[in-house]
């Protein structure tokens, strides 16, 4: 299974909440058409004191495989629904993708509610990739997911085909659930996530994380 994440911006005509109801309203039955989905989620940004990102949200995709989505390219439900709808409310000049693989490293339940922080970043010069994804997965998983108050928690490893052509912008996108902004924003006080931080340093490049918070909008439940 692959994971799609679409960084995607307003256009700058439309409000937070135009938007955000749009894609909301408008945009998910479009998409919900496609055949090769097996998950389809919306993540709506919201504010937070943290947020340095310049998205407004992420739509996420689940499809079985890259064939899967090379059809969905080519699918008329994608071509003359969803792709013709998008200039609708996309910015796609200030918008960006990437394809990963998921490893979950808390099994929690996408309960309604929660909050999802969403950490997007590439690895620190001078380590490599396969260095990068053991200690992500091996010691800071481990490190993270002792955070209090953490529901659930993914890592989205950019897939190695993506390697292939060039150098990808990012290697990853990290994703943490919480209760509540609050729940979240006591969390960034603790000694765990000064851990955290820490550990980041060693195989993060700190300058490429962006940040933001966001509720989720499920129109098909990932598989």
């Amino acid at each position: 299974m692959i994971h799609l994440h679409y960084f995607i911006t307003r256009k700058p005509a439309l409000s937070e909440e135009e938007f955000h109801r749009y894609w909301r309203e408008t945009h998910a039955p479009i998409v919900k058409r496609i055949p090769q989905l097996k998950g389809y989620l919306q993540t709506h940004r919201i504010p937070f004191a943290s947020n340095n990102s310049s998205y407004d949200g992420e739509a996420e995709v689940w499809l079985e495989d890259l064939e899967a989505l090379a059809g969905l390219r080519k699918a008329p439900e994608f071509l003359d629904g969803a792709a013709r709808d998008e200039p609708n409310f996309i910015d796609h000049k200030r918008s960006d993708f990437l394809v990963a693989r998921d490893h979950v490293i808390i099994d929690g339940p996408r309960t309604p509610g929660l909050v999802k922080a969403v950490w997007r970043m590439r690895r620190k010069p001078g380590v490599s990739l396969g260095e990068f994804r053991r200690h992500w997965i091996e010691i800071h998983g481990v490190i993270a997911a002792k955070i209090p108050g953490v529901r659930r928690y993914v890592q989205s490893h950019v897939i190695d085909e993506a390697y292939s052509y060039a150098e990808p912008r990012w290697d990853g996108v990290a994703q943490l659930w919480w209760d509540s902004p609050a729940a979240l924003s006591d969390a960034l006080k603790t000694p765990q996530f000064k851990e955290d931080m820490r550990d980041g340093e060693e195989f993060i490049d700190g300058g490429s994380i962006s940040f933001f918070l966001a509720q989720e909008y499920v129109v098909i439940t990932p598989i």
